[in-house]
């Protein structure tokens, strides 16, 4: 077997007696030819990041897995320098549709529609509110010390999809199969630096599904980026002020709060909503984009034969101003078959409560849906009885895997989509020449370390020991700085170091395609089939990567 992993290495110049040792000469020309092989390969990258350190790749779509929106330029950017090597960036347009699951819209005759981040987009401002309403109910309503009302926001400390462990109080990034990256794991606002105390917890990195199950839980909506914040900053002041607490307890108030902050008293949807729902209302253009395309998607599919429904958990009159503003008509439900608000998701899907007619006070049963009338509460087996829209014919659009998405593939076979707004700052830092040089350079690093380990199992130099050291301290940093392209203290939202995160691992397995902005789709045809690309397995990717590329791998240094 060893035989085997040192021979793949057909450019070096060692050869390796069938006993499995070397002589001197071959070690030192081994050694000298891996350390050439490593400082040429250091000196293109500096070089390349020095020359395009103040510039950005220019946005050219690409032709592979993803739809390319008319209008746009439809040819690929092969952005080369001779000099130092690197070829075919490609650079990814945040506007694009991307491909879990091979999807044919022919297939597709009916069309639904979250409204939070769906429909509607919301500015940063919301997330400062949130946190602002959120530590006023901790104070005001749970008693918290006042001086938590002079916290201030930081929108740059949390991303999307981070675990929190009440019984540690740590919050931190796992992977897709429930490891954790170890520098992402942080307790109030400062990061444990103390890894072994995290490996010790765990008798490793990796998370059993019982402790996931019984002593975590993950923050998935854009609505929990602030809530994320808040309870680190609770956590860390309390630290600080040497105040007795479990880590539990706050989580719990934390997400009480949170309660408060969406639901209004009566939970009637003849209500605006909670206090969040209130302020919104108050200054819809602080708080909404506008959606210039959003109508002429929604006449689009209607006007092709398409049926549309919306079903969201927030109120009628909530979604009646943000819609009034979003399509400016006040007639907004001639866009839709169907309109279901207060739907309780996943409550929806899961249990069996009547639907309810909202515009004026009844109390007889729905038995069918009527034109131009908005319903509430309801349950996803009637909707299907009365409408007859099931299986895989219907695509749903939400933002929260859990609440929107998860349930209807499951008991009914919807196909589905995510909207993910993070995509268009992720795609941007990933499209920047720093970013991709460093990865290059990683990538290259990591070959090199693979080689250089393989030979050094017979050969026991040393000289090869302290280079393996160095380069290992070298990949860290690394990985170091394309973590922090994203955010300084957990990194990509979709990405640990090499696996998916477990928020993207979800996305991967529960929504067919994901976008940015559900209006990406506008001028898709109604008749467009979305492939996705082919996985590659670990050893399946020097052949499948060969044929797909006509280069044994990607473009190193």
């Amino acid at each position: 077997m060893f035989r085997r992993i040192l021979f793949h290495h057909k450019q070096s110049p060692l050869k390796v007696s069938t006993r499995g040792y070397s002589n001197q000469q071959d070690e030192r020309q081994f050694v000298d030819y891996i350390r050439q092989k490593y400082n040429e390969s250091k000196k293109n990258y500096m070089a390349a990041t020095t020359s395009n350190s103040n510039s950005t790749l220019p946005f050219y779509p690409m032709h592979t897995q993803q739809w390319h929106s008319a209008g746009q330029d439809h040819h690929t950017k092969q952005w080369t320098d001779k000099k130092h090597g690197v070829s075919s960036l490609d650079v990814t347009s945040p506007n694009e549709v991307f491909i879990n699951n091979e999807l044919h819209l022919s297939h597709i005759d009916v069309y639904g529609f979250d409204y939070d981040y769906t429909l509607a987009n919301y500015t940063d401002t919301l997330s400062q509110t949130i946190y602002d309403i959120l530590k006023g109910i901790m104070v005001d309503v749970l008693r918290y010390p006042k001086q938590i009302k002079d916290f201030h926001f930081d929108p740059s400390f949390a991303i999307r999809g981070l675990h929190y462990d009440m019984n540690k109080g740590w919050l931190m990034k796992i992977d897709n199969m429930a490891n954790i990256q170890l520098s992402t794991v942080y307790a109030g606002r400062e990061q444990v630096h103390d890894v072994e105390e995290v490996i010790r917890l765990h008798q490793g990195t990796h998370i059993s599904p019982s402790y996931l199950k019984l002593n975590m839980f993950q923050l998935n909506d854009l609505f929990s980026t602030p809530l994320a914040c808040l309870l680190s900053d609770i956590l860390q002041y309390f630290k600080e002020s040497i105040t007795s607490f479990h880590p539990r307890y706050v989580s719990d108030d934390v997400m009480h709060a949170a309660s408060i902050l969406h639901t209004s008293s009566s939970r009637s949807a003849y209500e605006i909503g909670g206090p969040l729902h209130e302020a919104i209302v108050k200054q819809i253009p602080a708080y909404l984009d506008k959606a210039p395309h959003l109508v002429g998607l929604l006449e689009h599919l209607r006007s092709n034969g398409k049926k549309t429904f919306l079903l969201t958990n927030s109120s009628l009159p909530f979604i009646s101003e943000g819609m009034n503003y979003l399509t400016s008509t006040k007639n907004w439900r001639e866009l839709f078959d169907v309109v279901i608000v207060s739907a309780r998701k996943p409550d929806f899907y899961r249990l069996r409560l009547p639907f309810r007619r909202t515009c004026e006070p009844t109390w007889s049963s729905v038995d069918r849906f009527e034109p131009g009338e908005v319903y509430e509460g309801g349950n996803l087996i009637d909707f299907t009885r009365m409408t007859g829209w099931t299986g895989q014919r219907v695509l749903y659009f939400g933002d929260h895997l859990f609440s929107d998405l998860i349930d209807p593939i499951l008991q009914k076979g919807w196909h589905t989509g995510a909207i993910v707004h993070e995509l268009k700052q992720e795609i941007e830092a990933r499209n920047t020449p720093s970013y991709r040089h460093t990865l290059s350079w990683l990538l290259r690093l990591e070959y090199i370390l693979n080689e250089a380990q393989s030979y050094r199992q017979v050969l026991h130099n040393s000289e090869i020991n302290t280079m393996v050291d160095q380069w290992q301290e070298e990949r860290r940093q690394a990985r170091l700085k394309l973590k922090t392209s994203f955010n300084k203290s957990f990194g990509s939202v979709f990405r640990t170091y090499q696996n998916p995160s477990y928020f993207a691992s979800k996305i991967q397995k529960f929504a067919d395609i994901y976008m940015s902005n559900v209006t990406c789709l506008k001028d898709v045809p109604l008749d467009y089939v979305f492939y996705p690309n082919r996985t590659y397995l670990p050893h399946e990717r020097l052949v499948e990567t060969m044929v797909d590329t006509g280069k044994p791998g990607g473009s190193f240094y």
